[in-house]
């Protein structure tokens, strides 16, 4: 998906075909009846080639891939390549003219046929699905959905049945310029709510006695120096922040967790953070976490608790991955996610599952 694995494989067939069938310059000089013959046996005969060597490099592929072989058999779509080059050489066999094979050839759309047009449908449906897999933001998977419903739309309204890579590919372009101010939205939104709770996180729990000895802390050159300026800056910096949100997105801090990107990434496992640690960070922690002033001792307390008793972390938090690599399973074979990265391991943790129902922000 990342590298574009489809897209480079169609745009290779499309050069090996076109190289393979580009006929020898004639040795006359004139064009007739022999020569157009000549030029329509070359060009099938070249097709018929092209599809040995397609063969031929699928098995040379897999050899290269080794121990993950199985996924030529996956990502190359030769067979549907293979069927449309049949389709010229049954089309040049049947006794037209070259010219006439020609026109037949981009009338029928096998010209777009062979140059794997069909295979950027198998790509846009690979990417909506592994977005809907992973509960990519809904912004994003409406991308990927209109960008399918576009091949559709278009191959609909062309007589070969495929649709203009060009046209496609500009549609595509116009698709993402249209959705890329929500995403990016959404993105910025879903920014500042991570940021206050990873503030607050870091303010309660530098007042706790063990911070010196534990990550970020721990890494600095005078850890309890380092310690001093959470407890002291932090505050500052989560105050600036609520005001460049308000700015910029009309949000006050309270309002960046009712925005529908805080419940979906709970609903979807994206949220590390439990439940309870949430609430006491939002309901007891955040109304405190101000410029020169400290946490009552019996809230240094309670996140002491959260921490040692290891309930800070969302029992679910690594279930997208799980689902991505259900997906991959799906696409490339059972347990090949397995085999190549291993399972995604449960994070070790305390904390009681997420109910989305039973979530309590007072104030907020």
């Amino acid at each position: 998906m990342q590298e574009g694995l489809f897209m480079k494989f169609s745009d290779h067939y499309g050069k090996l075909l076109s190289t393979a069938a580009r006929p020898a310059t004639l040795s006359s000089g004139v064009y007739d009846e022999k020569s157009d013959t000549a030029l329509l046996q070359q060009t099938i005969q070249a097709y018929k080639d092209a599809i040995v060597r397609l063969q031929e490099n699928q098995v040379q592929t897999k050899k290269m891939m080794g121990q993950h072989a199985s996924d030529a058999d996956v990502l190359i779509k030769d067979k549907a390549i293979i069927t449309a080059i049949m389709g010229l050489i049954k089309l040049g066999e049947s006794g037209c003219s070259y010219p006439v094979f020609l026109t037949e050839m981009m009338k029928r759309g096998l010209d777009k046929a062979i140059e794997g047009a069909a295979l950027n449908r198998d790509a846009q449906v690979y990417l909506l699905e592994a977005a809907k897999a992973i509960a990519a933001a809904p912004g994003y998977i409406q991308q990927e959905e209109d960008k399918l419903a576009l091949f559709d739309t278009l191959s609909k309204a062309s007589a070969a049945g495929f649709p203009n890579t060009m046209q496609y590919t500009l549609g595509c372009e116009k698709i993402e310029w249209t959705h890329q101010p929500v995403i990016s939205n959404w993105n910025k939104i879903k920014e500042g709510w991570e940021k206050a709770v990873f503030w607050l996180d870091e303010w309660i729990t530098a007042y706790c006695s063990f911070a010196p000895s534990i990550a970020p802390w721990a890494q600095a050159r005078n850890p309890m120096e380092a310690v001093i300026e959470s407890q002291e800056c932090v505050p500052g910096k989560l105050r600036v922040w609520e005001q460049i949100n308000r700015k910029y997105f009309t949000l006050s801090l309270k309002e960046l967790f009712r925005h529908s990107s805080f419940e979906w990434d709970v609903k979807n496992h994206h949220m590390y953070w439990s439940q309870g640690y949430i609430e006491f960070l939002l309901n007891e922690i955040e109304p405190l976490c101000l410029p020169r002033r400290q946490p009552l001792a019996s809230l240094i307390e309670k996140a002491a608790a959260f921490h040692t008793g290891k309930r800070k972390v969302n029992p679910a938090v690594g279930e997208p991955a799980r689902r991505y690599a259900r997906y991959f399973n799906s696409y490339f074979g059972e347990g090949e996610y397995e085999k190549r990265f291993g399972w995604p391991e449960a994070v070790e943790t305390n904390a009681a599952p997420w109910e989305w129902k039973n979530f309590s922000l007072s104030g907020y």
